[in-house]
């Protein structure tokens, strides 16, 4: 069924042509592609076949995106196109499944961008009837774009553009309703900061890799959707009961109550106790401050009470208010783990206060707090050696520890002013302005800037940053099967190695950081919250598989998931490839390749990569010497024709 919807003044007119090709269950059926250039959107039924091959989610970005993006565009063009998709299990029950994923190609790195969040925005978009938004053009004026069942609707924005995110969000839902979700921009993508993110429910960000800025140079400020409908389930009674035998093994595994209790900052107590807390642009893995950021310090003084993506038993969010001090006042969604290091310990802020108030700034601006905060160290470290000095900084101090600073930059990069407008480029592209050796110290992968884990205490994090599609990604394979503390025999039995649940260890690594990449893409497809797969394990390839084939009524196995989700991987490397990323990427920062830690009970560590990427290739199946995946293997995956359209090919004799 197809339906071509056109603004005319302040009405759609609606065609409608009958040919229905999707038959799965849990899919909505419907996708609509928005070209804001003519200001129509056309409604398409979803393709059964880009179902059963890429799943959902990340994997029907990929796709999109390979297949009608030409080669070498200007991320920040017209000619980009932003996607906005969901998974078969957005919207029903299956415990923790509010998410979404956004894409295009990425104006930070220029290689394929994506960024995944959670909240209530999917859910909504799925109970309106939609798997999936392509965003083409760009529009003359600013819009947002209303969705309210079968309606669809390009309105003016005239009057959000210049508002933060909060104050889009409050103002759209005063004028249509308190019940539509808002996905809005901040300053931040207003103004092309490179590291701009989309944010939803005013803290939940999909903030990696600039998408932000991709949405702003579209002047498209908002998408706001309301649904009334519901999602379909093949076989409920059977898909209930699985939920409720999912949900006791997140109930009983040790890493719930923490998660639950602290949500993300508990993690900041177990980077310090291995040595890890990046600390001063990663200079140490030790902060001197670290107890007036740890777990308990949030707990005690900062946390109000705990919040809850849909569906979501872990609710690991937690709002927080500052009540004392000079920061009094500041509130919202709580900082991650990422946001706490990042924005504190990672430019020696060690006032959770100053954090708090760092982070709702970003959140209001729309910022990506992971590369805000480290291109603020990377200045700072060259402040420290002299490379910047006050005359560069607009007369701040860029010292370690100075939190005023600190929150005068962040407004300085959402509105690009001084020496925002460099800061707002990314690490890679300031260190390349101000030169002088900086390079040495500018931590970025693929151009982007690295999560807060010190990966010299964690080798499979630090060759899955190398690695993945995106840059510096803690999220792509996220192997916290090396953090968990498994006896060996478990190391042995997953990934080949005793040593693999050993984080100083590099033996295992290439296969685990495989095995995650490929389910991880899987999950970001079905989208469904890595933490209830991959901090809890509870839900496994086999139990994924279980839940789509109850949800969908198509019966697939883990094997076959798995086989999508290389796939989905192996195109991404694809796009890369074309855009000119290649293997000379796929590296870490010397910091962590050729600095060892200097203190702390990870003295002496660092990241032992050449003696990992051999062997990760070997298991990928591309070349070692030209990073191109092997005729056979993109014969196995269907991408033979996609990768020969840019000779992407490894032939082999």
């Amino acid at each position: 069924m197809n339906y071509e919807a056109k603004l005319i003044s302040s009405e759609i007119v609606i065609s409608i042509n009958l040919n229905s090709t999707t038959h799965y269950k849990g899919y909505r059926g419907k996708t609509i592609a928005v070209d804001l250039t003519k200001q129509s959107c056309l409604v398409k039924e979803t393709d059964s076949s880009l179902i059963e091959k890429y799943l959902g989610g990340r994997g029907w970005a990929i796709k999109y995106l390979y297949d009608n993006l030409k080669q070498g565009i200007d991320p920040l063009s017209p000619e980009n196109i932003l996607v906005v998709s969901l998974g078969p299990l957005t919207g029903t029950f299956a415990p923790s499944t509010a998410r979404y994923t956004v894409a295009a190609k990425s104006p930070l790195t220029g290689g394929i961008g994506y960024a995944n969040s959670g909240g209530h925005f999917a859910p909504e978009l799925a109970y309106a009837g939609y798997d999936a938004i392509f965003i083409h053009g760009k529009s003359e004026k600013p819009v947002f774009l209303y969705i309210e069942d079968d309606k669809i609707e390009l309105r003016d924005a005239y009057h959000l553009w210049g508002k933060d995110t909060w104050e889009t969000d409050a103002i759209l839902k005063s004028e249509l309703s308190e019940n539509f979700q808002i996905l809005c921009i901040g300053q931040g993508g207003e103004n092309l900061v490179k590291y701009a993110a989309l944010m939803n429910n005013l803290s939940r960000a999909a903030a990696r890799t600039g998408l932000g800025a991709v949405m702003g140079s579209k002047n498209l400020k908002a998408i706001a959707v309301r649904g009334t409908g519901a999602v379909e389930i093949a076989k409920p009674v059977e898909f209930h009961d699985f939920v409720d035998e999912t949900l006791q093994k997140i109930y009983d595994d040790p890493a719930f109550p923490s998660l639950s209790y602290y949500g993300t900052t508990f993690l900041v107590d177990l980077a310090y106790i291995s040595g890890g807390l990046a600390t001063r642009n990663n200079q140490s893995g030790i902060f001197d401050q670290y107890e007036n950021i740890s777990a308990e310090t949030f707990d005690e003084l900062f946390r109000v009470k705990s919040e809850s993506c849909f569906a979501c038993p872990i609710h690991c969010g937690k709002y927080s208010k500052v009540k004392t001090g000079k920061y009094a006042g500041t509130k919202g969604g709580s900082p991650e783990y990422e946001t706490v290091v990042c924005l504190g310990s990672k430019c020696g802020i060690g006032d959770l206060g100053a954090i708090l108030k760092a982070n709702e700034l970003a959140n209001k601006f729309g910022l990506d707090t992971i590369s805000l905060g480290d291109t603020i160290a990377f200045a700072m470290e060259a402040y420290e050696k002299g490379i910047l000095s006050s005359k560069d900084t607009d007369g701040l101090e860029l010292i370690w520890g100075n939190d005023d600073a600190l929150i005068e930059l962040i407004k300085k990069v959402a509105f690009r002013e001084g020496i925002g407008n460099d800061l707002a480029e990314g690490t890679k592209r300031f260190s390349e302005k101000i030169n002088a050796g900086s390079e040495e110290f500018a931590l970025h992968i693929k151009g982007m800037e690295p999560p807060a884990y010190d990966v010299r205490t964690a080798k499979a994090f630090g060759l899955g940053w190398a690695t993945a599609t995106r840059g510096a990604d803690h999220l792509a394979a996220l192997p916290n099967f090396e953090l968990l503390g498994y006896e060996p025999e478990k190391g042995l039995e997953w990934f080949g190695s005793e040593k693999a649940v050993d984080p100083y260890s590099y033996e295992g690594k290439p296969r685990m950081v495989v095995w995650h990449e490929n389910f991880g893409a899987i999950v970001d497809s079905a989208e469904m919250c890595k933490y209830t797969c991959f901090s809890a394990y509870a839900v496994r390839p086999e139990d994924m598989a279980i839940f789509l084939s109850l949800t969908t009524g198509r019966n697939i196995s883990a094997d076959e998931l798995l086989l999508i989700g290389e796939r989905i991987y192996n195109l991404e490397r694809l796009f890369n490839l074309r855009e000119g990323k290649g293997k000379d990427e796929d590296n870490l920062p010397k910091r962590f390749t050729e600095e060892p830690l200097s203190e702390g009970p990870a003295k002496g560590q660092y990241v032992e990569l050449d003696k990992m990427l051999p062997k990760y290739y070997e298991l990928r199946e591309w070349d070692f010497e030209t990073g191109l995946p092997k005729e056979s293997l993109l014969r196995k995956l269907d991408l033979l024709e996609s990768a020969e359209i840019f000779n992407l090919v490894k032939e082999e004799k």
